[in-house]
């Protein structure tokens, strides 16, 4: 188990990292086997999470943190994110860290916008 305090420094050096492009860092903050939940897109390995990371920061425009929130072995970060060319969206992101290590990623965001520009599975089925 990570104490609170620890498990925000973690978390903050991750967002710190891939917000800053350095995804190798990034990398590092992430347990090998990495689970996450997001509401577009299935991500099955670290690599592929990392893949990901990458492609919506060079998207990103913008981006403010509004809250942070731990406890021991959770962490969430609530931010704006400003994303070419869809506009605004605000992400809760939530965290589970053990062994140093985040091992579990949520994020909970309104995706509309996203299914709009064409990302996620859904995007591409026609009626």
């Amino acid at each position: 188990m990570t104490d609170r305090a620890g498990t925000l420094a973690l978390v903050r050096a991750y967002h710190r990292a891939w917000t800053s492009q350095d995804f190798d860092e990034a990398g590092r903050y992430l347990s090998d086997d990495l689970r996450t939940d997001v509401p577009i897109n299935t991500y099955g390995s670290k690599a592929e999470w990392i893949q990901a990371v990458r492609g919506t920061r060079q998207a990103v425009t913008s981006i403010e943190v509004l809250a942070e929130f731990s406890n021991d072995g959770e962490a969430l970060l609530l931010y704006d994110m400003e994303i070419k060319p869809i506009g605004d969206i605000r992400v809760a992101e939530h965290f589970s860290v053990a062994d140093g290590r985040i091992t579990m990623i949520r994020h909970v965001h309104d995706t509309a916008a996203l299914r709009a520009a064409g990302f996620g599975r859904e995007a591409h089925r026609q009626d």
